[in-house]
């Protein structure tokens, strides 16, 4: 390229102009395959491209500019690549731009932001569904009083099954803060649940809430599906519909993590 040329380029009174000066045998070589890749974003992208190489110039003008900065970018397809490759030195080397000069290897930058590309992306969280519909492998029953040791069980069995597979209110605070919290529960107890878990003892029998929920596990019973509850009693407080026919573990001197090592093995029986 001649000097009249370079005269010639850019734009008439702007603070500075990038020009990428390629030579050497190569060259041909490289020019195909920054084509070929530069194929591969679709218009939108291209303009996309463009604004960001033009924005990290902008962002490294002088405090002292005034005025709106205005810009103008080739639009063929080696421009672009070379508009990528200037950005994704920016995001690895950032202020490389206030070098006066920049010692590139197009081969070496077009490397590492091919392989940018390709990198496979962060696969998302999958979204919970919704605790109407969630199913659950464990649904805990139990009376506020015997919260703290339920709640060693819970953190057992997260542990063992996973976070989302055990139904223990607390962990669904803002879930649970609705109306008709008493038909949710029942569906959750009756419905969503492959293994339900009642810690029975006096003060279950005397509180609304268990209640509603010991209706759904009697519903459950009289359907037959006795696999799917198990019983657990932490007195010999009398329970309404608890017979002594009725299969239960005392786990009165049990540890929460003996009791929790005793529900994953009756689930798992339950799978076989």
């Amino acid at each position: 390229m001649q000097a009249s040329d370079f005269a010639m380029a850019g734009l008439r009174g702007c603070q500075f102009s990038c020009y990428a000066l390629l030579e050497g045998e190569p060259t041909a070589h490289f020019i195909r395959m920054a084509q070929r890749a530069a194929n591969l974003f679709s218009e939108k992208e291209c303009d996309r491209i463009k604004t960001q190489v033009i924005a990290d110039f902008a962002s490294n003008l002088p405090p002292s500019t005034t005025g709106k900065p205005i810009s103008c970018s080739n639009s063929n397809r080696l421009a672009i690549w070379l508009n990528h490759l200037l950005h994704h030195l920016g995001r690895t080397h950032p202020r490389y731009l206030m070098e006066a000069k920049i010692g590139l290897d197009p081969y070496a930058a077009s490397l590492s932001a091919i392989d940018a590309m390709l990198a496979k992306p962060k696969r998302k969280a999958p979204i919970s569904a919704a605790i109407d519909t969630r199913r659950f492998r464990v649904a805990l029953s139990f009376p506020g009083e015997s919260r703290p040791f339920v709640l060693a069980v819970a953190e057992h069995l997260k542990s063992e099954l996973g976070q989302n597979s055990v139904f223990y209110d607390n962990d669904y605070v803002a879930e649970l803060a609705r109306p008709n919290l008493d038909v949710l529960l029942q569906r959750i107890y009756h419905d969503n649940s492959d293994l339900i878990v009642a810690f029975l003892c006096g003060d279950y029998s005397a509180k609304e809430w268990c209640g509603l929920e010991w209706r759904a596990i009697r519903d459950i019973i009289k359907q037959r599906r006795d696999a799917t509850v198990m019983l657990m009693r932490l007195d010999q407080t009398p329970v309404p519909g608890l017979f002594g026919i009725d299969g239960y573990i005392d786990i009165a001197s049990w540890s929460p993590a003996q009791t929790a090592e005793a529900i994953v093995t009756r689930l798992r029986s339950n799978d076989v």
